[in-house]
């Protein structure tokens, strides 16, 4: 008789809380591993889940409880892990953060054999801080496999663990996206007209947290410049935003609609329910996400969005900034433009909204790339093939 493997999946961020790729990456997984017929058991520890959402599903999902996991994180990880591999000592445990991995280092001797993989998406590696570079790069040097999101996420781990003898263990397995959250027919109604925008308007579309690197500024700054072309183009700029947030980053984009008369040409949506992404994405002229790189080290790891957008058929503009040129395929299935440049983001709107051809070419191979290669069911594919191939397993 075979025995199935378990995998541990430990993450800060799982449906319903509003976290951004961290969560579809952990639900993604934790669902197609599942499918594949192996154990599967997700510890979050967000107090906010409704975790009762996933009773039905083939996998258990666990909340890690704890008050200030901000001060008290190593020992918070510490005491799950422990517990973790004490009941499953011969787990393979994804960490979709590497800090929940951290204490690891420590248990791999006593279960040596546990397996460890951590997924790297962005942030937590270009701005880590010094002080914890050497936690970084011993967790990263036990690991069984280290999942890098995106090509710049991997340049960026083999910089910070650069005098790491063997590094064929970092491995770029892009995002996913599920296609059929996407194939559904969409809700009765228009979320457009829902915020009293006119339905004649040309959308362009942002839907992202509400963060200073997604560059809403940039994209309503060549609203501005395209506007005397095309009188009835819409902003809409969709998601989730937590007041206070990067020295109240909304208020600052506000006042910018202000100076630039943009009241009429630009509408705030807050978190958009799952049930109306569709509709959001399949009523936009054009999905755009033009994010930078900010001082801080802060980073766009990949982009899903773009993906979503895709597999609804809304041509896509990104930036040559981040993950994101792993994302979209210039030409191919969107457009990408140079970072922080304003002339470069009004052409490529202008050149998808004259163009037809290019338009029409953007949609169809846009969704057949992701159908393709960016299914989470194919990205599950290739983290097991990379487990069997590592000779670590």
């Amino acid at each position: 008789m075979t025995i199935k493997k378990t995998f541990i999946i430990l993450t800060s961020h799982f449906p319903p809380s509003k976290g951004g790729g961290i969560q579809e990456w952990a639900y993604g997984i934790a669902k197609n591993l599942a499918l594949k017929n192996y154990i599967v058991k997700v510890f979050s520890r967000r107090k906010d889940n409704q975790l009762l959402i996933h009773q039905n599903e083939k996998f258990s999902v666990f909340r890690m409880k704890g008050r200030n996991w901000h001060q008290f994180h190593f020992i918070y990880s510490l005491y799950y892990l422990l517990k973790i591999l004490f009941n499953n000592p011969s787990c393979t445990i994804i960490a979709t953060t590497w800090l929940l991995s951290k204490p690891y280092v420590y248990l791999k001797k006593i279960f040596p054999k546990s397996k460890m993989i951590i997924v790297c998406h962005g942030l937590e590696v270009t701005s880590l801080k010094k002080k914890k570079i050497k936690s970084f790069q011993n967790i990263v040097k036990i690991s069984n496999l280290v999942i890098c999101v995106s090509n710049f996420t991997k340049n960026a781990v083999f910089n910070l663990c650069h005098n790491l003898k063997n590094k064929n263990h970092i491995k770029f397995i892009p995002n996913g996206i599920d296609p059929k959250k996407f194939s559904s027919k969409k809700m009765n109604g228009s979320i457009l007209n829902e915020y009293n925008i006119d339905s004649k308007s040309i959308v362009i579309t942002t839907l992202s947290r509400l963060i200073r690197r997604k560059g809403h500024d940039l994209v309503i700054k060549s609203i501005k410049r395209l506007i005397k072309t095309y009188p009835k183009i819409h902003y809409v700029i969709a998601g989730h935003y937590k007041p206070g947030n990067e020295n109240n980053y909304k208020e600052e984009l506000i006042r910018l609609i202000n100076e630039l008369d943009l009241n009429k040409n630009v509408s705030f949506i807050d978190y958009v329910p799952e049930k109306k992404i569709v509709n959001l994405y399949t009523e936009s002229d054009i999905f755009i996400m033009v994010s930078k790189l900010l001082p801080s080290g802060d980073s766009e790891g990949f982009g899903i969005t773009f993906l979503e957008a895709n597999v609804c058929g809304c041509p896509v503009i990104g930036s040559r900034s981040g993950g994101i040129v792993d994302a979209i395929e210039h030409e191919v299935s969107g457009l990408l433009v140079e970072e922080n440049d304003l002339d470069s983001i009004c052409n490529a709107i202008n050149r998808i909204l004259i163009d037809k051809s290019l338009r029409e070419n953007l949609i169809f191979n846009g969704k057949k790339r992701v159908l393709e290669n960016y299914t989470w069911s194919k990205i599950t594919n290739k983290i097991i093939n990379e487990l069997n191939r590592n000779e670590k397993f």
